[in-house]
């Protein structure tokens, strides 16, 4: 009987899969301020349209399905983060499984050290990206910097597995990288250790 139940909720949970690469994930791209200038805004409606396509893509569930996530996942399965992920949740805080995923997005000028180039608030939900790092690596490392930066946002941490592996075996640094390989990218995408800015008044409007 024991054995008859729990294939009984296998089952289900694979139904449940299956209904869920069924939906269209979409993302969709808030700008909270008024940051981006206009070479940074093209690169990013061209990451997050290449992050949507990779999302709905049977690569990417295959992917992530057989990927190992040991560290900071939060005591979900392979199989229950990528439902997470396609089900469109804004928030960990949240419930609500629409299958649109909201980017809160700014940009920051100064290179804070660390060969750190973006952020995420665990309150407000905002992803700040360093300008440098958007000018200076391709869109397909953009892409991969939403991707880990999402995973923030959904309530997973950079953690670090004392003595067993680093921050880079977490949730966030693996779907990024899963990200990153699907997108065929093969430049390194790294921090630039200098500030830039722009003038807010002569191209901020994305056409």
């Amino acid at each position: 009987m024991k054995v008859y139940l729990l294939l009984c909720s296998w089952l289900l949970f694979c139904l449940k899969i299956a209904f869920a690469q069924q939906q269209t994930t979409v993302v969709r791209i808030i700008e909270v301020d008024n940051s981006f200038d206009k070479e940074s805004r093209l690169k990013l409606h061209a990451a997050a349209k290449e992050f949507e396509a990779i999302l709905n893509s049977e690569a990417f569930a295959r992917e992530v399905l057989h990927e190992k996530f040991n560290v900071g996942n939060n005591g979900l399965s392979s199989a229950e983060i990528y439902e997470l992920i396609i089900s469109g949740i804004n928030d960990y805080k949240s419930n609500s499984k629409d299958y649109s995923i909201d980017l809160h997005l700014s940009v920051f000028d100064k290179y804070v050290g660390s060969r750190n180039f973006g952020k995420t608030d665990m309150n407000t939900r905002i992803t700040s990206t360093h300008r440098c790092f958007i000018l200076n690596n391709n869109v397909k490392c953009y892409t991969s910097h939403l991707a880990h930066e999402y995973m923030h946002q959904i309530g997973f941490y950079d953690k670090r597995k004392w003595l067993v592996g680093t921050k880079t075996q977490s949730v966030p640094y693996k779907i990024g990288n899963i990200i990153n390989k699907l997108t065929g990218n093969l430049e390194n995408c790294s921090a630039v250790k200098k500030n830039c800015s722009f003038n807010r008044s002569d191209n901020n409007k994305f056409e």
